[in-house]
């Protein structure tokens, strides 16, 4: 009763978060945007405004928002999303001004963060059923100028990660333009699904391809990993894809993959607990987010290199396992609240902890995208809200059906 009690709090917590932390102000060109950080009030999160607009539907549902309330939100975010927000060929910049909706700084035009804020747009029209939401929702996704961003290497078709026309912008080497690649398997699996409902077939079905499935090894199994096994990866598209119900093209089962991930990820730090005083085996989750050192991405084993950690704990990314490892993930819960009272706050969990450093270190920051996810997660453990109305949507239906994926029998 005490962890049901907890997931509840933790929600209702994360939808304050979301309300506090929104642009909500219905004269500003960038109302309904959310902030990367609640430590940077001024700055907006392209990504975190995707994750607000599932909340939306979330906090309508329980009934955290009047329904009415829910939808006049929805509508003015996919309006400043359509007319406002800076973006190139459909490709929104990652971080934007919270009160104009332009692009921050120099900052690169990202298909992963543009992807996560339509995929709640894709969940919003889906979940809303209302004709205003559903005609800006279409222009939105029918804006994306897929073919701007896909090219070919090696026989394959791959995505860009991002574009910055700057000379000195944002991941900008020599030569401004295009930024790395998509060719491993890491959280982009959602940008395949959304691409199939806009570009040829045959295309689509090379793209999803066209990444690489390294493989490593637990519990007798064998795990696709991402190169430097951060967790986060493994959620960010199954946040709103219900991968417990289908197999991809080629027999792929990427909710059990997830599992074993979250699984390792765990036992990883169990193994390790001795040499950092943060892990344990109710204290678990290697991912990317706040620490004592600044933004730090840390991982586990399997990964294709040596995994970089320091003893950070990322909480969201434990909590956001919830529905692959119910029992391990709720009991980490219960215990960070019972014992360490200073991960929580007036929004349920902050980002991250440390023990292994003097004095103990503990997290006063919250990212957007990362409440979001785990927001998501635990309203799937919950209800399935998400996941059903996302996967069930006649968009991603669709997508699912170009690229082959196969209910589960």
């Amino acid at each position: 009763m005490q962890q049901v009690s907890l997931l509840h709090r933790e929600l209702q917590g994360s939808i304050k978060f979301f309300l506090d932390f929104t642009n909500l102000d219905p004269h500003s060109p960038g109302y309904g945007l959310t902030v990367d950080c609640n430590q940077k009030p001024d700055v907006a999160s392209i990504a975190a405004t995707g994750f607000a607009l599932s909340a939306w539907v979330i906090a309508g549902e329980r009934g955290l928002l009047p329904p009415r309330r829910a939808l006049e939100i929805t509508r003015g975010t996919l309006h400043t999303l359509l007319h406002h927000a800076g973006h190139h060929r459909g490709f929104f910049a990652h971080y934007l001004h919270m009160d104009t909706a332009q692009r921050w700084g120099r900052c690169e035009y990202s298909t992963i963060d543009t992807a996560l804020c339509l995929n709640g747009v894709i969940t919003a029209t889906a979940y809303f059923q209302d004709a205003e939401i559903h005609q800006m929702a279409e222009e939105l996704l029918k804006r994306v100028d897929w073919g701007f961003i896909i090219f070919e290497k090696d026989g394959r078709a791959l995505f860009h990660m991002a574009y910055n026309p700057d000379r000195d912008g944002d991941y900008v080497g020599d030569q401004p333009g295009f930024i790395s690649q998509w060719d491993m398997a890491a959280e982009q699996k959602m940008m395949y699904l959304q691409a199939a409902g806009q570009i040829e077939p045959t295309l689509a079905r090379r793209l999803y391809q066209g990444f690489r499935r390294d493989k490593g090894r637990f519990d007798g199994q064998d795990i696709i990993i991402t190169p430097g096994g951060t967790l986060f990866v493994y959620h960010f598209s199954d946040a709103w894809l219900d991968t417990g119900r289908y197999l991809d093209p080629d027999g792929v089962d990427w909710f059990n993959n997830t599992r074993l991930a979250a699984l390792a990820n765990r036992q990883f730090c169990i193994e390790h607990a001795g040499q950092f005083k943060t892990y344990g085996a109710n204290s678990w989750g290697l991912s990317a987010g706040d620490s004592p050192f600044g933004y730090e991405v840390a991982g586990c084993t399997p990964a294709l290199h040596e995994p970089y950690h320091t003893g950070t704990v990322s909480i969201y990314s434990a909590v956001s396992c919830l529905p692959y490892i119910p029992e391990e993930t709720l009991a980490m819960i219960e215990y960070l609240y019972r014992e360490h009272p200073r991960t929580w706050g007036k929004y349920g969990f902050f980002d991250s902890y440390n023990l292994a450093v003097d004095p103990p270190w503990y997290s006063s920051s919250i990212y957007g995208i990362d409440k979001g996810c785990s927001l998501l997660m635990i309203e799937n453990y919950l209800s399935g809200l998400i996941w059903n109305t996302y996967t069930n949507s006649p968009y991603i239906q669709n997508a699912l059906g170009v690229l082959g994926f196969q209910k589960r029998q």
